[in-house]
Formats: C-alpha cells, structure tokens, sequence
C-alpha cells in the first residue's frame, strides 16, 4: 500500500547494534575523553532509532505505526472527502505481552545456598545466614519482580534492556531499568557482563532548551558529560562504589532482536487490507441507484428518499428506461482466507499461542503443551541470558557487600524463574503417583509437579508433618508405663492399710491382756 512500503521491511545494516571493540581498545590506551563518548553514542544512533520506532509501536504512537499514516488508494481534488479508515490491529503489543506473562507474571525465587558447602565457602553457618538476608533485603528493597518485568518487557520490545545498580542515599544497594535506546553497553563478550557502559538522556532545562546528560561508567568512576550530542563538555565524576561497572545489558536473544521484529510485514499487511476492507463496507454500505434513460432533478431523488415513490419521465418513450440499484459484490471468503492466513502466520513465525484460537482454549495437558513449545523455546532462550545477567548481578553486590563486612559467595545465589502456565493439578498428581509407584524416589515424582518451585522446602515440611505424629506403639507403651505406675501406688497405699490395722489390733491385745492380770 502506497505510504506503508518503505516500512514495512526487514533489519537494515543501520539498525544493527554497533561492535565496540576498537572503542575498548581506545579506552583503555589512553582513558575516555569526550570525543570517544561522541563517537561511541553517534555510532548507537541508527539501532536506537529503530528501538524508539519498535517501542513506539508498543505504545500506538501515531508516527510509528504505518496505517496511521496511510493516504488513500484513490484520490482526487477532494482528497478531504475521501474514505481513508486506518485500523490498527495490535499483534505486536500482544506478542509482547503474553511473553511478559508467561515468563514474569509470577515472582522468581532468588535463594542463597543453605548445605554444607554453602557454609564452608561463607564462613560458617551464622555466615550463610547473614549472605541470605543481605540477598533476601536486596530483593525486597527493589522488588525484583517489578525489576523482571520490565526488564522482560524492553528485551522483548526493542531486543535487549539496560540495568543500572547504584547506592543510595541510605548506602543501600538498588537497581533500576533503563530503556535500551538510551543505554550502550562495550563488551568482550556479551552485553550480560560489561566493560564499560553509557547511559544518555535528553533533558530539558527552566528555559525549555533541549540537551543531553551522559554518563560513562568504567569498573571505579563514573564520568559525566552534558550539553548536545556532538558538542559535549566534561562535567566531573565521582566513585559508584562497586567493583565492576554497574550498567548491565540483558539481551533478548544473541541477535539482539525483538520478538515483533520478524513479523512486522505480516502486521502492516493485515492492517492495511483489513482497513481497506472497511473503506469498502463503508464506501458501499448502502447500493448506489441507477437511472436509465429517465429525467431525474433533485427534487425527484429527495421525494424518493423521504417517501420510497419515484415519479419520473422517460427521455425517450420509443427507448426502455429502467430504475435499478448498483451493489458491489465482495468476495468474502477471499477476503476473510487473506486475513487468516496473515493471523495465522503472524502467530506462527513470532512463536506465540493464539490464545482465542477454539482449538487452544479446548487442549490440555500433553495437548497444551504442544500448542506451547514456540513460546517455551523462546523464553527459554531469554531465561538463559536473564540466568548470565543474574550471575553478573550476584558478583556486583558481592563487592559492595564486602565493603560492609558481610560475607557473601555470588557463586551460592541461585535463580529460578517461574513460568505462568496453566496448572493440571490432577494430572500431575497422578503421573506424580505413578512414579513413585514405579520405584522412583519421592523427591524426584515431587520435583516434577510444575506447582513445586523448591523441592527442598518441600521435603522439609514433609520431614517435619512426620516427625509431629506420634508412634501408635510408644503410645501404648506410655499407656502401659502409666498404668504401672498407677497400681505400684495403689499397691503401696493397701499396704499401708494393713500395717495400720495390725498396729491397732496389737494394741487392742496387749490392753486386754493388762486388764486380764489386774
């Protein structure tokens, strides 16, 4: 369609995220100075263009969706008048979004190591408790599951998201997300695990005039710079109080491409003809009258549309005159098989489930499954380069805990993210049962129920209900011991008795036998 062609097509050279190597090499010769800084973010600028235009879509910007910009496909002098629908039907959004879902809508499981070797490499039982709550009151302070989810979002939206740790004001480790388009991440090898990095935003200062802030982070300082892109000033730095640079990248996937990216032209296709489409039902939505050989005015067409009654001469009453109506036939399989075929596909090539789909919404189990293995392998993808950022992560906090005197091993955190699948309880309990049935161990059938996110708690608490239920036999041998007890004492208590009565009886005697002599 005329006004979307030059959108709708694939990655350009231009919109590829930019290799650094030779900057680093530069860096680290002769130190950063603001004309690397212009020369790292002048090189970002064509794929932060193209993360904008992707972001863009995900917010309905009206400049970054091509059907909002269409022009019609007739025109004429009355350009105005013409029927132009532009019809946005937000695929991308959606692809987005349930990713989202499926991969962050429940909270993951930050741990720290609890066995031996855990207190062996902490310092100590006492130590492993003090890394675990250093861990828990880091994820709390900055609710990680927030943190997750947009971190998920930007990835899935523009192809990778940045992640600044910093300390604040209360010398308390934080972290906050940074869209991708204003974060730039040199590495030697993935963007998970940083060498340098830049964060540059626009800033708009009392008098309405637009610049630039920027900040260069190395593994000590960070180094400020402000004013226009291409004519920056040095601005001072100061210590950011780790060890390593605290500006992280998590990429999407090692291409660095949206989840969207593949099928945009499915998308602009199924806009443009769908709105199409609706200019037809519009433009044709009621029949067009045709006169044939009659004298018709307008007072004539206004008595038939107010009374339903024509009166009309005939030009010539040697020719046939007729009144008629003039419809378009649509050809509606054509059009709706086009449209499913494009829904279809969209769903399809971006590995994402049609939620609405019958035949989705009637599986289960096994079934289920299946229907999910797109998603599934692609959030795999991206849960193991969310694995690589965490480690990273674990590493930063550990040397700013060291400067707190708080042990901390970063290689006992653990990290378990949590899919948001629908849960067939019963089905796994009885493949549950089934396993144990077959001889396996209980922790591995129990370890298996996609609803357990720690098996060892699990086991715990199992551990724990057994120990709490008393044996019925020590119950009997109490009751047994008890009913001992009970008949020694009533045994001793009879005892007594008799010595008292023979006590009485003797005295009885000796008093009888003195009053007998007397």
């Amino acid at each position: 369609m005329e006004g979307m062609a030059d959108k709708a097509t694939g990655r350009q050279i231009t919109m590829e995220y930019p290799d650094y190597s030779a900057e680093i090499e530069a860096i680290e010769r002769d130190g950063i100075t603001v004309e690397l800084v212009e020369r790292i973010i002048r090189r970002h600028q064509g794929c932060a263009v193209h993360m904008k235009s992707l972001y863009g879509r995900y917010q309905t910007k009206m400049e970054d969706i091509p059907v909002f910009n269409r022009i019609p496909r007739f025109t004429d002098e009355q350009e105005a008048k013409s029927i132009n629908n532009k019809i946005n039907n937000d695929f991308f959004s959606e692809i987005v979004d349930i990713k989202v879902g499926f991969f962050a809508g429940k909270p993951a499981n930050y741990t720290y190591g609890d066995d031996y070797q855990a207190e062996e490499e902490t310092g100590g039982e006492d130590a492993v408790e003090e890394a675990s709550k250093a861990l828990s009151d880091f994820v709390k302070r900055n609710n990680l599951f927030d943190v997750d989810m947009e971190t998920t979002k930007f990835a899935s939206v523009c192809g990778y998201a940045g992640r600044l740790f910093y300390i604040d004001r209360e010398k308390n480790e934080r972290v906050m997300v940074l869209p991708p388009y204003e974060t730039i991440i040199l590495s030697n090898t993935e963007i998970t695990e940083p060498k340098y990095g830049v964060r540059y935003y626009e800033f708009l200062d009392l008098n309405d005039q637009k610049s630039y802030k920027v900040e260069f982070y190395d593994e000590r300082d960070i180094y400020y710079f402000s004013g226009h892109l291409n004519a920056l000033s040095y601005s001072g730095r100061k210590l950011h109080l780790f060890d390593y640079c605290p500006l992280q990248g998590v990429p999407n996937n090692r291409e660095l491409m949206g989840d969207a990216e593949k099928v945009l032209a499915l998308i602009d296709d199924y806009d443009s003809n769908y709105s199409d489409n609706s200019n037809d039902i519009e433009g044709f939505a009621n029949a067009y009258m045709v006169f044939k050989n009659c004298r018709v005015n307008e007072h004539t067409m206004e008595t038939a549309n107010a009374t339903g009654v024509i009166g009309i001469e005939p030009d010539d009453t040697e020719s046939p005159y007729d009144v008629a109506y003039l419809t378009k036939d649509i050809d509606a399989t054509f059009v709706n098989s086009h449209l499913d075929r494009a829904q279809e596909n969209i769903y399809r090539f971006s590995k994402t489930p049609n939620l609405n789909d019958p035949e989705f919404t009637a599986a289960s189990g096994m079934a289920l499954r299946i229907k999910m293995t797109g998603l599934e392998t692609k959030t795999g993808a991206f849960e193991a380069k969310q694995v690589s950022a965490a480690t990273y992560m674990f590493k930063l906090l550990a040397s700013s805990f060291a400067k707190k005197k708080i042990p901390f091993d970063p290689l006992q955190c653990n990290v378990k993210f949590n899919r948001n699948f629908p849960v067939d309880f019963l089905g796994e309990a009885q493949a549950a049962q089934a396993l144990i049935a077959a001889g396996l161990p209980k922790e591995i059938a129990f370890k298996a129920l996609s609803f357990v996110d720690d098996i060892g708690a699990v086991m715990r608490l199992i551990e724990e209900e057994q120990e709490n239920i008393s044996d019925l036999d020590e119950g009997d041998d109490e009751d047994e011991g008890a009913e001992d007890v009970q008949n020694q004492k009533d045994k001793e208590e009879s005892d007594d008795d008799e010595d008292e009565t023979v006590k009485k009886d003797g005295k009885n005697v000796g008093r009888k036998k003195r009053i007998e002599d007397g």
